[in-house]
């Protein structure tokens, strides 16, 4: 049993991941069970915090009542909180990914905007922890195909980076070129988070705190803009 967590208007809303409700919307779920079980089992232990979302059309679907995003639970993708069933034809990870501010002037000053816009941050250990929003679709044919990891659109806005440019490694619309041409190999999504854009996430950092593009990717596995300039 896979159970998820939402904090709604004080509530805190739980529910269970539903295997069979996921198999109706991704019918690679069903060929392959065991690699369901991978990707439930590593983010449940990796990044726990991340929840599984119903999309149409590559966005996410929210209840027309509760205005909240519907998951994959009890046969269906229903609301969280009213249960009532809704249509989608995807799924996507969606949560945070923790990286250190860093110190200097430039930084700083993107990080006063990230806090007056309302982006979250914590402190763990004293030391000040960014929560970088992002977001990862299964394509139809996973594990085959690379997934969809985005860097949600505001937040990019915010701290004063683009949406797209090669230079820093985003495709468009805050998606991430992490894979190389014919550079990706079958594995679990929490390892792509972790092999990836964990790596992709500190270069966008070094860029927020001054670096030239070019030089805050040096030597990182992205994709196949990489270049050693």
């Amino acid at each position: 049993m896979y159970l998820q967590h939402m904090h709604i208007n004080g509530r805190d809303i739980t529910w269970e991941v539903d295997r069979m409700a996921i198999g109706t919307i991704l019918p690679w779920a069903q060929r392959n069970p065991d690699v369901l079980t991978e990707d439930l089992t590593g983010m449940a232990s990796y990044f726990p915090h991340w929840l599984l979302l119903g999309t149409h059309q590559g966005r996410v679907v929210h209840c027309t009542r509760c205005n909240v995003a519907v998951v994959p639970t009890r046969g269906a993708l229903r609301c969280p909180i009213c249960s009532a069933d809704h249509t989608g034809d995807g799924l996507l990870w969606a949560g945070h990914l923790p990286a250190l501010a860093r110190t200097e002037p430039e930084f700083a000053h993107r990080r006063q905007a990230l806090q007056t816009s309302g982006w979250n941050e914590i402190t763990a250990n004293g030391q000040d922890i960014l929560l970088i929003p992002l977001s990862a679709a299964y394509p139809t044919e996973w594990p085959h195909i690379q997934p969809v990891i985005r860097y949600a659109g505001r937040w990019l806005d915010t701290v004063g980076l683009p949406r797209a440019s090669a230079s820093h490694h985003l495709i468009g619309n805050g998606q991430a070129c992490i894979y190389g041409y014919n550079e990706w190999q079958a594995q679990p999504m929490h390892s792509v988070l972790q092999q990836r854009m964990v790596n992709h996430a500190a270069s966008l950092l070094k860029i927020m705190a001054g670096m030239p593009p070019h030089a805050a990717f040096i030597g990182k596995a992205h994709g196949g803009m990489n270049d050693e300039r």
